[in-house]
């Protein structure tokens, strides 16, 4: 069954629902005398006869706060998290001292101003933009007439839902054997996320790896929806090509377009380019939901989180909840930098690991599956971002093969490639829970181009990062992940030969830790210039919390008996050691200190937001290593950051720290870090110190380096016929290891 709401007076679709099954929502603001016809179509199937279930509520839209502008702030990354911790929209689009933020109205402009940082408009009305794309869309679609653009499906707009969900269901039956529908689990308000896998005799008995392709876990970035779409097309409109036929034989892909579906709808619908199209109250009405702000949920058609919030009813409109940001609430090193407590936070990261049901459908499909490599589409930023998501979390056991693979899709794309930690620090992410846990590969794209917009024209937003500009674009840049996921070397597989229908189950059951974080609660509305006092944690950080966590993966033998099964290492990639550590000299060969920070003596206020100070390396100097730290007597917080400074004057960024409250900061560089002559800049940035004054310590050390050692961890093995339990044995497997099993059900 599909639904429709229809106002009756004018005809006009209200809002509709097309998944797979008969599980439909829809939802729409009304007003009092309005006639609506709710339409349930039977689209397959016998049933004569679907309940419909119609709830009211009483609450008043969103109102106005006036005109949004994205404007490029030049600060510190310090005083860039002060403006997201006073409750303005610090968007993805960010770099070494600059981030761009949606603002709208004038308490936000009058708060940007006040913070004294820098500031640039980029787009001074996003409405006018919004309407200004849809315009270039529609001389595209014009431009290249029926042939169409060159993306797989030939669109020329950005998809609603409903033409995804209709998407899908083409895919599914103009292409049986190929195509089979899926659905992960279900939203806060109760809508299917769904998608399709593919593979080539999709609903046979097998044991080939997964190559897992998500979007929109951020409502607002729908460029990460088409490209999803844009893949699954591909692979069904060129499965007789040589390289996707091979794919397609090798693994199976799921793609799910629409992780957060119902932000998608919120910001689909605010999204017009007359947002009274869409109202029912009227154009005379002072509700303007393409501008609108509805604390603590943030700017309507550009939404990124879900629609949790307050009221824990799913009935309740999306843009009056505060919403939980997806992906910050995995359940790996929840809580963390990168991350908040603050439900107007637009990094909100929900009250408990895991507690939103959009990421517990991804963690129970993944932890369910052989997924041997994940990417999650995001925008944009024009970055292939890898674990880890914290700069203090040490680098992946996988680290080397990570970034070839990441280096290679960010040179097809023309993006860049890089840890998810040198954007920023995040943590409880998508690819750093599923890496965690199951060792399988995970990569962030963040779609070009680089200084895009949300919501900007199709053909740049979309059909060029698809095709690119000569190394195979977006397309090319996919691809090359899903090769990985089925490349033998990058997971493990278990040969053997049973009886045909048994079902072989692996099993592991494992502590899944967070971060220390802090308990919820709206932060203190800050401004940048006010004197620095404490902004995290009015109650003191929590103690980490422990998930018990099981991966439960399944194969059926196939016939004839032989079976091949494509599966993840036994151990975790953390717990199993080989990652390289290099480990500095107990002496330096030379030190140099430096001090600062203190109270002016003439106000008696902090000596400055930040501080430099230049070393310069000599130039027959060769150290394997250079330490910087910075330390301070009280329970303040300074963080550092560090330049290289080029021969133009200009400051090329290095990795920075920026720890908890009281914690010193400490990092190491090595490598091409290091240049002979080089001179660097140590910048001590005041986050949140009253009155400590600083040290900042620079050592030279040779270094030494070492393999970790760790232990390895087995599955459950178990076979079943016919529902019972034969026979439960341990298997312990490595990475690029393939082992052949014997006598699994022989019920000894």
């Amino acid at each position: 069954w599909d639904l429709v709401a229809i106002d009756r007076a004018s005809g006009r679709q209200l809002a509709t629902s097309e998944a797979f099954g008969s599980r439909e929502v829809v939802q729409s603001w009304a007003t009092a005398g309005q006639r609506i016809d709710f339409v349930a179509c039977r689209r397959a199937g016998a049933a004569r006869t679907a309940r419909l279930t119609v709830s009211l509520l009483d609450v008043a839209p969103p109102k106005s706060l006036g005109t949004v502008s994205v404007i490029r702030v030049r600060g510190s990354k310090q005083q860039i998290a002060r403006l997201e911790a006073a409750g303005l929209d610090v968007t993805h689009a960010r770099g070494k001292g600059w981030a761009d933020v949606l603002v709208a109205g004038a308490d936000q402009r009058d708060l940007l101003r006040s913070s004294g940082l820098a500031s640039t408009v980029r787009v001074s009305d996003m409405q006018a933009y919004g309407a200004r794309s849809m315009a270039a869309d529609r001389r595209y679609a014009a431009r290249v007439g029926e042939a169409g653009s060159p993306l797989p499906s030939g669109r020329t707009t950005y998809r609603t839902y409903s033409d995804i969900q209709n998407e899908l269901k083409q895919l599914v039956e103009g292409n049986p054997g190929l195509v089979r529908p899926v659905t992960i689990g279900t939203s806060f308000q109760g809508r299917a996320i769904q998608g399709v896998e593919m593979a080539k005799d999709v609903d046979g008995a097998d044991g080939r790896p997964t190559f897992f392709l998500m979007g929109v876990h951020h409502a607002r970035e729908w460029p990460s929806a088409e490209a999803s779409m844009e893949y699954a097309h591909m692979l069904a409109n060129e499965r007789s090509s040589a390289r996707i036929a091979s794919l397609l034989e090798a693994e199976r892909t799921t793609v799910v377009p629409l992780i957060n579906p119902d932000g998608y709808v919120s910001s689909r619908t605010t999204s017009q380019v007359d947002p009274n199209d869409n109202n029912p109250l009227g154009p005379d009405d002072n509700v303007h939901l393409v501008e609108a702000v509805a604390p603590p949920g943030g700017i309507l058609a550009y939404r990124r989180k879900n629609c949790d919030g307050a009221i824990p009813n799913g009935n309740v409109p999306c843009e009056l909840q505060w919403g939980v940001d997806n992906n910050r609430n995995y359940g790996n090193l929840w809580g963390g930098p990168g991350s908040s407590q603050d439900p107007t936070s637009q990094s909100f990261h929900g009250p408990g690991p895991r507690s939103e049901p959009e990421t517990q459908a991804v963690w129970n499909y993944t932890r369910t599956r052989a997924v041997t490599t994940l990417v999650s589409l995001h925008t944009v930023a024009a970055l292939v971002l890898r674990p880890p998501g914290l700069h203090d979390g040490g680098k992946a056991p996988d680290e080397a093969r990570m970034k070839q693979i990441g280096d290679a899709m960010a040179d097809a794309a023309g993006y860049e490639s890089q840890y998810s930690f040198q954007l920023y620090d995040t943590a409880g992410t998508t690819e750093d829970d599923t890496y965690a846990a199951q060792g399988g590969y995970g990569f962030t794209v963040e779609i070009g181009p680089k200084d895009g917009q949300f919501h900007m024209p199709y053909e740049t937003g979309v059909v060029k990062e698809w095709v690119g500009t000569g190394k195979g674009g977006l397309r090319e840049s996919l691809l090359l992940a899903a090769e990985a996921a089925a490349t033998d070397a990058d997971h493990s597989i278990l040969t053997g030969k049973e009886p045909e229908g048994a079902v072989l189950r692996l099993r592991k059951q494992f502590d899944t830790v967070t971060s220390p974080y802090c308990a919820i609660g709206i932060a203190p509305v800050v401004t940048v210039a006010e004197t620095p006092g404490p902004l995290a944690c009015p109650g003191g950080f929590q103690e980490p919390q422990t998930i018990k966590d099981e991966l439960d993966v399944s194969t059926v033998v196939p016939k004839k008996g032989r079976f091949e099964w494509h599966v993840n290492p036994s151990t975790r990639p953390f717990v199993g050691g080989g990652a390289v550590i290099e480990e500095l000299s107990q002496t330096p060969s030379r030190t140099a200190t430096y001090t600062g920070g203190g109270l002016d003596p003439e106000n008696n206020a902090p000596a400055s937001s930040s501080a430099d100070r230049e070393f310069t390396l000599g130039a027959d100097e060769h150290p394997q290593a250079l330490q910087f730290d910075v330390t301070w007597g009280t329970p303040e917080d300074y963080d550092l950051e560090l330049y290289l400074k080029q021969a133009d004057g200009t400051l090329k960024a290095l990795p920075g720290s920026g720890k908890n409250p009281g914690t010193p900061e400490h990092v190491v560089l090595t490598g091409d870090q290091i240049v002979p002559g080089g001179t660097y800049v140590i910048r001590v940035v005041n986050f949140a110190a009253a009155v400590g004054e600083w040290t900042a310590t620079v050592g030279l050390y040779s270094t030494t380096r070492r393999v970790t050692t760790g232990h390895p961890e087995a599955y459950t093995l178990t076979c079943e016929i016919d529902g019972q339990v034969k026979e439960t044995s341990e298997v312990t497997v490595a990475r690029g290891q393939e082992l052949k099993l014997k006598k699994v059900c022989d019920g000894k």
